[in-house]
């Protein structure tokens, strides 16, 4: 097949690179100030098992000229999503595009530029930015595909196909925004303790303080979840919340990694979308609101900072 990643960054990077050298004809595209190198230099994935994978693929800073794409896979932060997509509609471009992403709306987002439906997708999957080009991946795990629509139902067929062909584990399910919504209420209970805390995503299960508040977090989220009419993808949110937190215990969280690096985060697709979401489901989310604004209070503290 014919692929478009948008964005070369970790899972990006990932899924791109396992996609390439699986044989298919993979284009990413970058932020022209990163093309120059990337293309020089290829990707380089740092494996589980301390093998290194180099990728040499075509790094552009658009789509305008790439013809006969099959899919186009977007794997941006989730506030990058309309820049993301606007590639495709300026391109012309009618090919299936599929979110690789976290978070809560972008799919709205991304339906707003494209003017069609868009599919979705969740791994589960680890990785890493260590320098541009270079991705460590911490783990491999299983990513879900899945959309409404018939016709984007069968492209998620063909890129779960193709993915598991590549070693990247991937189904197609009937219930995808039950598995945005449960990785959603995930990283909601995790990332933003972790990031207040800055504390590896084990060590909030040894402070009984924080594995409170993490519990507390899941069940709101989970209020908000039923009372929107999303059902999860599993029973009890809480014990898997907890479960991803020891299976990840040495993992410092990817919110907490962008407050590092002076980036935003994306905790406005997440805590804050919980929040928002709560009161068009007539319930109240406080936890998810406190987090939300304290995670926004030490991004602004940081990015002015860095300004």
């Amino acid at each position: 097949m014919k692929i478009a990643v948008i964005g070369a960054g970790a899972i990006g990077g990932l899924f791109g690179g396992l996609l390439s050298r699986s044989g298919h004809d993979v284009v990413f595209v970058e932020r022209p100030h990163k093309v120059e190198r990337l293309s020089l230099t290829g990707l380089e994935l740092e494996m589980p098992d301390s093998s290194t994978i180099h990728v040499k693929a075509v790094f552009k800073p658009t789509l305008k000229g790439v013809d006969d794409l099959d899919i186009c896979i977007v794997a941006v932060k989730a506030y990058d999503t309309a820049s993301a997509v606007k590639h495709v509609a300026d391109a012309n471009l009618k090919c299936p595009v599929i979110l690789l992403q976290n978070g809560l709306g972008v799919e709205g987002e991304a339906q707003s530029v494209l003017r069609r439906s868009v599919a979705r997708g969740v791994t589960s999957c680890g990785a890493m930015v260590e320098q541009l080009g270079v991705v460590k991946v911490k783990g491999i795990a299983s990513t879900v595909l899945g959309a409404e629509d018939r016709e984007l139902v069968d492209a998620c067929r063909e890129l779960a196909k193709a993915l598991s062909e590549a070693g990247l584990p991937s189904t197609v399910t009937e219930n995808v925004m039950g598995a945005v919504w449960t990785k959603a209420i995930v990283n909601s209970s995790i990332n933003p303790l972790g990031t207040i805390m800055n504390a590896r995503n084990g060590e909030l299960l040894e402070n009984e303080h924080t594995k409170t508040l993490m519990a507390m977090v899941a069940a709101e989220g989970w209020k908000v979840a039923l009372s929107l009419g999303v059902r999860l993808e599993v029973e009890d949110p809480i014990e898997e919340v907890f479960k991803v937190a020891k299976a990840t215990y040495d993992n410092k969280n990817s919110m907490l990694m962008d407050l590092v690096k002076g980036k935003r985060t994306e905790v406005d697709y997440i805590n804050g979308a919980i929040w928002r979401l709560s009161s068009k489901g007539r319930v109240e989310a406080p936890f998810n609101r406190a987090l939300y604004l304290l995670v926004k209070a030490l991004e602004a503290k940081r990015l002015g900072m860095r300004g």
